[in-house]
């Protein structure tokens, strides 16, 4: 890392940086099967080292003391493999709106999501990804599409809010293999009455071993867009680029709340003009916590105009940009409305006001754009980050991450806005 050396960043730091409410998130790593395609944080499962980092993660929300949050969301990983760590885990972190996490198909049944929502989750996110067993087979997921669609109606009959994740993936809908399977898996969700139904496409980083491919983005915009006239024949919404709720639902979402506090190995939190990031590796963690400091690897101090940029950028996923709410960059916030000029021009949004909302060519754009970021940010990131798990000895086969894409912008961001994270000792 560049940038002048902060010795001893502190929690109250991290803290002061916030400048409104904030979510927080919980990591879980574990997991006791590796999806190929999946490029978060994971390791495989093993119960002593699990113990020690539940152990840790507890401490780490006590050292910071934050609260109350605006919502819980728990993900991994495979956040439901321990139930009993997540019980003394959630009494830690107050909450004023709800409590999510997401829930292996193999972990929807009945026990396992009633002790859930004992413990206190009122939300869940089942991680069907496909209710066919071929295209399941491809992404060589650890269950069967009898089991994800059992895990929904479990839930269904558990919870109040369900959301069910269902992975764009063009590939095997191609005449040759399975066309039309994606459509007709968002149809019996849409039938079974879910609240909501994400519909996230592939990325392929190059550090997984589904590596690096070429996208059909027309293909995908294609697809979405029979989403969205399914959806509207069938008492549904696009509130999102990826997302559809049932009308009157509440939302199920992780990525569009303004700021957040990151919990737990690969976390990572925005304060507004400030991101941080937790160590990856996973003795590495552990050991900044048993040293009492903040286990964040990575600073990046964007300001204001940067700062704004991300901010933007995540409102428009939502499918509304609205300036009046971005007022706290001061001056920057100004410069929105002719920045965002040329979208209605081009047809990509409307505007009413202060409020620019984006129009179904604006979604495709978007799409297109998010996965731009995604490999030009994001997949750098995260490849240096999981590179701790050499370091610690701990390497994870899936991630071969000099096989990561990166390039100049990455680089020249990672060069302006870091600063080097030190500690107190």
């Amino acid at each position: 890392m560049t940038g002048p050396r902060v010795a001893g960043l502190r929690p109250s730091d991290v803290l002061a940086s916030f400048d409104g409410p904030l979510g927080a998130y919980v990591h879980i790593p574990f997991c006791e099967w590796i999806c190929p395609f999946c490029p978060y944080n994971k390791v495989l499962a093993r119960l002593g080292l699990a113990a020690d980092y539940f152990a840790a993660l507890l401490t780490e929300i006590d050292m910071y003391g934050a609260g109350p949050f605006t919502s819980l969301y728990v993900g991994g990983g495979t956040p439901t493999l321990y139930p009993q760590h997540l019980a003394e885990v959630l009494p830690r972190i107050p909450v004023t709106g709800e409590r999510a996490i997401e829930v292996l198909p193999l972990h929807g049944t009945v026990e396992r999501l009633g002790v859930l929502k004992e413990i206190g989750f009122t939300a869940v996110s089942i991680g069907a990804q496909s209710f066919h067993d071929p295209v399941l087979r491809h992404l060589h997921r650890p269950h069967d599409a009898a089991q994800a669609l059992a895990a929904v109606h479990h839930a269904l009959d558990t919870f109040e809010c369900v959301d069910v994740d269902l992975i764009v993936d063009v590939a095997p809908e191609e005449p040759s293999q399975h066309p039309g399977a994606f459509l007709t898996d968002v149809r019996t969700c849409f039938a079974m009455g879910v609240d909501q139904v994400s519909t996230y496409p592939l990325m392929r980083f190059g550090y997984t071993p589904f590596g690096e491919a070429r996208h059909n983005r027309h293909r995908e915009h294609e697809i979405l867009a029979q989403v969205d006239a399914l959806a509207r024949t069938m008492g549904y919404e696009r509130r999102s680029v990826w997302t559809f709720n049932r009308i009157g639902s509440a939302p199920y979402t992780s990525i569009t709340r303004r700021r957040f506090l990151d919990f737990g190995a690969g976390a990572s939190s925005f304060a507004g003009c400030d991101f941080y990031v937790n160590h990856f590796g996973l003795l590495t963690y552990i050991d900044a916590v048993k040293r009492d400091s903040p286990p964040i690897a990575k600073w990046l101090h964007l300001g204001r105009a940067p700062g704004m940029a991300y901010d933007t950028f995540w409102q428009a996923y939502s499918g509304l940009i609205d300036t009046d709410s971005l007022s706290d960059y001061g001056w920057w916030a100004r410069l929105l409305p002719p920045a965002l000029g040329p979208l209605v021009l081009a047809g990509l949004a409307t505007r009413d006001h202060g409020q620019y909302r984006l129009t179904a060519r604006g979604f495709d754009r978007y799409h297109d754009l998010e996965r731009w970021v995604t490999y030009h940010f994001i997949e750098p990131l995260w490849a240096q980050m999981l590179a701790e798990h050499k370091r610690e000895g701990s390497h994870v086969p899936w991630a071969e991450t000099a096989n990561a894409r990166t390039g100049p912008t990455w680089r020249a961001v990672d060069r302006v806005l870091s600063r080097r994270v030190g500690t107190s000792a």
